[in-house]
């Protein structure tokens, strides 16, 4: 009961405070008066004391109760969406009331639905992660009111990956200003969850332009990754000499560095068409007789290979990226290909010799054998 009570009493609280409204020069004003040390776990010389004070004095956040804030916990996928509608319509200025309701955020989600806030999830009462809160925020502004001020190449922040659902939000939000990362490298941590002292720091630079700052996030250099902590290293090198499978480890990495910043599909069907150009252009001999055929050495280097041979050239290009894969059918008299587990679970097929590049009909069956 006693946590029924706290629960009830937050959302009570989080829905009376002041919505923000359009101030007559643009952007947000200020609504509520803050006086410092009025939340007990807010110090003054707390790192996020500033933030704290303008998310309250915007209207976007309240305390927990009335004097305890409650930096240190995790925010909620309900109260992320609360925060974004009362952006979204202290900025336009619509004086959008949100009524009680049931749920207590329905209000909220329902205003959401209607300005193009993303709102739709399985769950509001769980913790969001930093990256679906980037989206949320993201999506309560428009671009005059997020103009770019920093320089973030593409591909510059190391751990959101082009393909990702926030990709997007989180690029908007580093450009802005509004995200900076949470080290020298920028990286951003799209799958932790975030805490309410944190989110207050994002929502003080969303309300108040003059917060944001500017940074600058080069695309770090592809660093493959080297043979002794290749994953399949003892299955790749075979006989080679440390000589020739030095040799055969240049060839792949210069077959992949071209292909280190694309999504893991694209990078799959890279390696699969360079390797089969090899074999279409003359470079490379089927064989299963001579040294060499069944290693990557004798694919890159000798221009000899079973599809043994083209299983392992294959591989180590997946391992030189850093991509795991299972050498289905590995030292039998059957065809051979690499099995790789894709970023939704799915597994994929790279077979240059089967001339197959793309998803597993059914576990371990190739289509066209």
């Amino acid at each position: 009961m006693k946590k029924l009570v706290s629960g009830l009493l937050a959302a009570v609280l989080a829905v009376s405070l002041s919505v923000p409204v359009l101030a007559a020069e643009g952007g947000l004003r200020k609504v509520n008066t803050y006086t410092p040390g009025q939340f007990t776990d807010v110090p003054a010389d707390l790192w996020c004391a500033a933030n704290v004070q303008t998310a309250y004095e915007y209207g976007i956040m309240g305390g927990k109760t009335t004097i305890y804030f409650d930096v240190d916990s995790n925010l909620t996928v309900a109260q992320a969406i609360v925060m974004a509608c009362r952006l979204h319509s202290g900025y336009v200025g619509d004086g959008a009331e949100f009524a009680t309701a049931d749920p207590w955020y329905q209000s909220y989600v329902d205003y959401a639905g209607e300005n193009g806030i993303v709102c739709r999830f399985d769950g509001y009462d769980v913790s969001v992660t930093r990256g679906t809160f980037a989206m949320i925020l993201s999506s309560a502004l428009p671009d005059a009111a997020l103009p770019a001020i920093s320089d973030i190449e593409e591909g510059a922040v190391p751990d959101v990956d082009a393909g990702s659902a926030c990709y997007d939000a989180v690029y908007r939000l580093y450009r802005a200003g509004v995200l900076t990362g949470s080290d020298a490298k920028g990286t951003f941590y799209p799958g932790s969850s975030i805490t309410r002292g944190a989110a207050a720091a994002i929502i003080g630079r969303m309300a108040e332009p003059a917060q944001r700052k500017a940074i600058t996030l080069e695309k770090a250099p592809f660093q493959p990754v080297p043979i002794s902590q290749l994953q399949n290293l003892a299955s790749l090198k075979k006989k080679c000499t440390d000589a020739e499978f030095q040799a055969a480890y240049d060839a792949a990495l210069a077959v992949v560095t071209p292909l280190a910043d694309l999504p893991r599909e694209d990078q799959l069907t890279g390696i699969a068409v360079a390797l089969r150009a090899m074999v279409d252009s003359g470079q490379v001999t089927y064989t299963t007789s001579v040294p060499h055929y069944n290693d990557p050495y004798g694919y890159f280097v000798a221009g000899v290979s079973s599809c043994a041979g083209c299983t392992r050239a294959t591989g180590l290009c997946l391992n030189v990226l850093g991509i795991p894969y299972e050498h289905v059918n590995e030292n039998q008299w059957d065809h051979q290909w690499c099995r790789v587990k894709m970023d939704d679970g799915t597994y994929w097929i790279c077979d240059a010799y089967g001339l197959y590049c793309g998803p597993e009909p059914a576990p371990y069956q190739h289509p066209y054998l």
